[in-house]
């Protein structure tokens, strides 16, 4: 619309011709039809769109809480990950281990391990609540995992100089339930998408369970035929290392008959280790005590063990030229002096 028909709300007035207003208006801006065409012209025009250059695009802001596998596979494109999955059924003290990691690096550095950031901390501390002082409970503890629930992923990026690059360790935790039920049905093996990930499978040996005299030759049973299940239907081709971790240190420890229950868990171990190195599985085995109860004495024990193997950066390979003597080749023999 053009300014001159505009200047004046009433059609007769020429102000916008002669400047003069037909009110008799001086100045004219006095007049109260001087511009509200104009105005109002201009108040109903719709603003343009903003350009691709001026939107402010959206920012993704992370939880703080468990990683999914979608979220992993994401995070694994973008950073060089080292994943652990835990394998054990309900009660074992897979929870709980991943609770005592975090613990840990909350009171400093680790097995020459420093704490360089995380991406589920809130995912952390809400497994470590229970088994802190204000969480008002008469002995610590940590939360039930669900068996409806998926696989969750925890994120700890450590580093073993101030400035050194980070490593990132993803631990994954799955209900007891799942993995129980995938050892009788190992059709269930193939729902179990964190395996797949998994450099290192890491089974973990309930040692309140085998100290029992009534349970531990059928829980016995029951772990080596899980670990065969998985080995034998493609579930850790892709690990690197296979480990058991025989936790709960502390009821062991704390029995009447504690050289019994010593002996029978050396017993156990050697022939665990025995019969998978017949079949080519090779396996380590570790004890811990990631949360003592039944003996607070014990302590807390193997865990800076556990984080240093789980962590600690890999040594350079040393790719130097090897000095060769009496070599043929003139440029040999300068590598010899050098």
């Amino acid at each position: 619309m053009n300014i001159a028909t505009t200047l004046c709300q009433k059609p007769d007035c020429l102000v916008a011709q002669n400047g003069h207003c037909s009110l008799g208006m001086d100045p004219v801006e006095q007049c109260p039809n001087y511009a509200q065409a104009a105005t109002q012209a201009e108040t109903n025009v719709e603003p343009a769109p903003p350009s691709e250059s001026t939107r402010v695009q959206p920012i993704e802001i992370c939880s703080g809480d468990v990683m999914n596998i979608e979220e992993l596979a994401i995070f694994s494109r973008r950073h060089r990950v080292r994943t652990v999955s835990l394998i054990g059924e309900h009660k074992a003290g897979k929870t709980t281990l991943i609770a005592a990691v975090y613990a840990k690096f909350c009171k400093g550095p680790v097995a020459g391990l420093q704490f360089a950031g995380s991406r589920t901390l809130v995912g952390f501390a809400k497994r470590h609540h229970l088994a802190l002082v204000d969480s008002k409970r008469d002995e610590p503890t940590t939360p039930r995992t669900s068996r409806s629930e998926p696989a969750a992923f925890f994120h700890l990026a450590v580093r073993a100089e101030a400035r050194g690059r980070p490593v990132h360790l993803i631990i994954s935790d799955r209900s007891g339930e799942a993995y129980a039920a995938a050892r009788t049905d190992t059709s269930l093996i193939e729902d179990l998408g964190e395996l797949q990930f998994a450099e290192r499978a890491v089974f973990i040996l309930d040692g309140a369970k085998l100290s029992c005299r009534g349970q531990r030759a059928a829980y016995g049973r029951q772990f080596k035929q899980m670990i065969h299940a998985f080995h034998d239907n493609g579930a850790l081709a892709n690990a690197r290392a296979i480990e058991i971790l025989a936790t709960k240190t502390d009821v062991t420890l704390s029995r009447p008959d504690t050289d019994d229950q010593t002996k029978y868990l050396d017993d156990y171990e050697q022939r665990l280790i025995a019969e998978f190195h017949s079949s080519g599985i090779k396996v380590g085995f570790h004890r811990i005590c990631a949360l003592p109860k039944s003996k607070l004495s014990v302590g807390y024990l193997g865990l800076d063990d556990v984080i240093e193997r789980w962590a600690h950066p890999e040594q350079s390979l040393d790719v130097s030229q090897k000095a060769i003597p009496d070599a043929a080749r003139q440029i040999d023999r300068l590598m010899t002096r050098w």
